[in-house]
């Protein structure tokens, strides 16, 4: 082992515990690496975050975390400012470091064999990036770690932020120029993601992320809390849901051993690159805590005896470990009292530092177009930490024919100086643009009514362009007899490549009926078909409340095709209200305001619209629309506060609610004190730190809620996000 880094967590650890061990004292400028089993907990940049069961989390400080903590996760590098801009850290003034105590901290805990990462993300995060900010974000994370010394980043991308814009891909390429970087000075920048587990079946939003970064991440720590009835159907148990607490054991050992072999619709980890996330207590997240230690400990001891043994385990979060319940009594740091001694007894090994041989960058597998040139060492480097530069030393055994398709295997090697051999294989793709067919999706005709197979069909082939003529099709369709029926089309090229589309043709009578047609209020599982608005969708994990058509490229519903039923009848066109002109604040003129607005339908309704505060109703007004209308409520005898504009349309079960905010006066007013705890609308107005504040429009508007500190308005790191100062 060729390894820089001083393992001494054992010592911080035994010395923690009350035994005797030596100090060590390592060099604050390498990045540390775990040399073992890791426990992972994430350190909150705020304070007092209100917990799911009303707990607190108060503010701790890095040298204040258990030494069995090995990797620390700082929470949160994101963006501050404009959606879309580069996410940067800012360190919160109300946790109480300075920038030079916080730094030195990082170094203390490095000194320790700890390591220190920063986590990009968080629940709340906006990040937006685009193709041509991958060097700017590489810069930005570059730049932190010079100044702060963070030994690695932890992808915690959730919600809209794991698909939005082009994160997929600027962030794995920024996080490999930086990888590459720090290895080229010898040091491993540590690559971790912390994914929620239904984004890890076969084709979840997390894929793309550890596919680029293949060979460049060191672990995942998957989030096994929070996501209620989804887990995974285990033959002769069923179904076993992430909050079945009698199943726990089950669950855990299930879970991971899918994703250690790449089974039951999961995407494949690594057992030894893979770490297992939990909370620390009932605040901590809404599900998945264990009750019983001793079921992780019963799973993971299965796992290392079929030889798989995890890397370690996971816990949001340390503040929360050292927090406190609603009765204000402590949590005593039960979760790394009770997994700590635990994963650190296990002599977890990880896999072979990247640092004990030779390191290849740029051989990703690559595709290369029939008669185009390739060489195979473009883009290919090889560094060692001790030898340096050694992509002169690599040797490439096999060839690629460019002249005749097919997949071709390149294997390459390189030794340093103390004959450490790495062998990575490549695959090369020599290709021709394959041949499309177009307007052959599934479909469905009323019985008796003409078909032609080939009506609307068509095919375009980059090099030979239209081929419609030379479509063959297999297969009849009986006009005049309900059923199914299957035509295969197909057309080849120039080159011999080959295009097959099979299109399903349902005969069906007039009116037929889906007999599964979605429901929003129908929990759906990974593989279930449903029918909605003309079309087939395949559920890509257990969804509920998730319109197909709207999920979008990443989302859970797959489309398949034209619908099996439904044939002969129109589509059912739901009703919609749409307001505008609405105000969030109108000025009171002694007690007495109007307020104007528009309304728009799809189809004719009657609306009904009203004023009201709790169950009391100021004014009212009703209108037959069956386009756009102007809407107007007027009202008098009005207190200052905050009211709503509701619209109702009775017999199409619509209802649509606006907050507006009453005030005695344009400049000011009476406005309440902002109180913790409160969930604030868009467009209600507080007081506080001696400003006056406005809750942001949604999205936006979900972050006013007073349950964390760093929103708080005016005084809170991240209070902008939510709130407008007047």
């Amino acid at each position: 082992m060729k390894s820089l880094k001083l393992n001494i967590l054992g010592a911080s650890i035994a010395l923690a515990m009350g035994m005797t061990a030596t100090s060590a004292v390592a060099n604050g400028n390498e990045m540390v690496n775990p040399q073992a089993g890791v426990v992972v907990g994430y350190w909150h940049n705020w304070c007092d975050g209100t917990g799911y069961k009303g707990g607190v989390a108060p503010c701790v400080t890095l040298t204040d975390i258990d030494p069995q903590y090995n990797v620390i996760d700082v929470s949160f590098m994101k963006v501050y400012g404009a959606v879309g801009s580069i996410p940067t850290f800012q360190l919160a003034p109300e946790v109480g470091l300075s920038e030079a105590q916080f730094i030195e901290q990082i170094s203390e805990l490095n000194s320790q064999g700890r390591s220190v990462l920063i986590a990009l993300g968080g629940a709340d995060a906006h990040i937006e990036l685009s193709i041509g900010q991958e060097q700017a974000l590489a810069d930005e994370i570059i730049r932190l770690v010079e100044r702060y010394g963070f030994d690695g980043l932890d992808i915690d991308l959730e919600q809209a932020a794991i698909t939005a814009a082009d994160n997929q891909t600027v962030i794995p390429a920024a996080l490999r120029i930086v990888k590459d970087y720090y290895r080229e000075q010898g040091k491993n920048f540590l690559i971790t993601m912390a994914p929620e587990f239904p984004y890890l079946t076969s084709s979840g939003k997390y894929v793309p992320y550890i596919t680029a970064l293949e060979g460049y991440y060191d672990w995942i720590n998957p989030q096994f809390y929070n996501q209620g009835g989804d887990g995974i159907y285990i033959d002769g148990i069923g179904w076993i849901a992430q909050n079945n607490d009698s199943l726990k054991q089950e669950f855990i050992y299930h879970i991971a051993n899918a994703l250690s072999n790449g089974s039951n619709g999961f995407t494949k980890i690594p057992h030894d690159k893979l770490v297992f996330g939990l909370p620390t207590n009932i605040d901590a997240a809404a599900t998945g805590y264990v009750q019983e230690p001793q079921n992780l400990y019963s799973a993971f001891e299965q796992l290392k005896a079929q030889g798989q043994p995890l890397r370690g385990v996971m816990t949001w979060s340390v503040n929360w470990d050292m927090g406190r319940n609603a009765a204000g009594q402590a949590y005593n740091e039960s979760f790394i009292k009770a997994y700590g001694p635990f994963i650190h007894g296990q002599e977890i090994l990880p896999p072979d530092p990247d640092n004990s041989k030779p390191v290849f960058s740029g051989l990703a597998n690559a595709r290369v177009k029939l008669g185009d040139q390739f060489d195979a060492l473009a883009g290919v480097r090889a560094n060692d930490m001790e030898d340096g530069d050694l992509t002169s030393s690599i040797e490439v055994e096999g060839n690629v024919n460019t002249a005749a398709l097919g997949l071709y295997a390149l294997t390459y090697r390189v030794s340093d100086s103390d004959g450490n051999l790495t062998e990575q294989l490549r695959s090369v793709e020599v290709y021709n643009t394959r041949p499309e067919i177009k307007g052959a999706a599934s479909t469905s005709i009323v019985l008796g009514t003409a078909f032609n197979p080939m009506s609307g069909v068509s095919a375009i082939d980059a090099e030979d362009g239209d081929l419609t003529s030379q479509i063959t099709v297999e297969g009849e369709v009986n006009i005049n007899v309900v059923g199914e029926y299957l035509l295969t089309y197909s057309v080849i090229d120039s080159a011999a490549v080959s295009t097959e589309v099979v299109r399903k043709v349902i005969v069906n009578e007039l009116g037929a009926e889906c007999e599964n047609s979605w429901d929003s209020n129908r929990v759906y599982r990974y593989g279930d078909i449903v029918n909605h608005a003309g079309q087939s969708w395949l559920a890509g994990w257990e969804t509920r409340g998730d319109e197909p058509g709207t999920t979008g490229k990443w989302g859970v519903w797959r489309a398949q095709g034209d619908s099996e039923c439904d044939a002969g009848t129109p589509p059912v066109v739901k009703p919609t209200i749409e307001l505008s002109g609405i105000s969030p604040r109108y000025v009171l003129d002694q007690g007495s305001v109007t307020i104007e607005f528009n309304a728009s339908v799809n189809q004719a309704m009657v609306i009904e619209a009203s004023l009201i505060q709790g169950n009391s109703v100021f004014a009212n007004t009703e209108v037959n629309i069956a386009n756009t209308a102007v809407l107007t409520l007027s009202a008098t005898g009005l207190a200052a506060g905050s009211y709503e504009v509701v619209v109702n349309a009775p017999e199409q079960e619509l209802t649509r609610r606006t907050s507006v905010n009453l005030t005695e006066e344009a400049g000011g007013g009476n406005y309440p004190a902002y109180a913790v705890g409160t969930l604030y609308q868009a467009g209600d107005v507080v007081t506080n730190a001696g400003g006056v504040y406005e809750c942001r429009p949604w999205p936006n508007s979900g972050w006013c809620s007073g349950a964390a500190s760093h929103y708080a308005p005016g005084v809170g790191s991240a209070w902008a996000d939510a709130w407008f100062a007047h």
